[in-house]
């Protein structure tokens, strides 16, 4: 009886499922929208600051890179950008940090590589500062780097 019991219930199941199954296929659009990511970006985090030499010179050819906590004794990769010529870089953070919380406590701001006549210590890290807010789009600075 109970061998009866267990095969009635799982030929019932793999019924039950595969008539679930035949509702629950989405096409991939459908998925991207559920999970909230993929070519729809409904969010973005812009990082902006100015790397400057001890006079106050922009540093221009500089590469930062920025470094994010994610949790878990994880770090992110570092995402790099080179400064202009007026020693200002923007960083577009990928999707994948957006969600992390206190952003502006979990990652900082390190210069990689500067030019030869600015050379200095790399041991400078400078946190981030949230500016703005709204519509998915947040703005955060770490204003002006000087190196010494």
């Amino acid at each position: 009886m109970r061998f009866l019991f267990r095969a009635l219930t799982l030929v019932f199941m793999v019924a039950l499922g595969e008539a679930v199954g035949d509702r629950m296929r989405w096409t991939r659009k459908e998925l991207v929208e559920i999970a909230g990511y993929g070519e729809l970006k409904l969010s973005s985090v812009i990082l902006t600051a100015s790397l400057l030499s001890s006079s106050s010179d922009p540093i221009s050819g500089a590469t930062v890179g920025i470094m994010c906590h994610t949790g878990h004794r994880r770090r992110s990769e570092v995402i790099k950008a080179v400064t202009n010529e007026f020693g200002q870089f923007t960083i577009d953070l990928p999707s994948d940090l957006h969600a992390i919380t206190n952003l502006d406590k979990a990652c900082s701001i390190k210069p990689l590589s500067v030019p030869k006549p600015h050379r200095c210590s790399h041991k400078i890290y400078r946190g981030i500062k949230l500016v703005s807010s709204s519509n998915g789009l947040r703005f955060y600075t770490a204003g002006n780097i000087t190196l010494h």
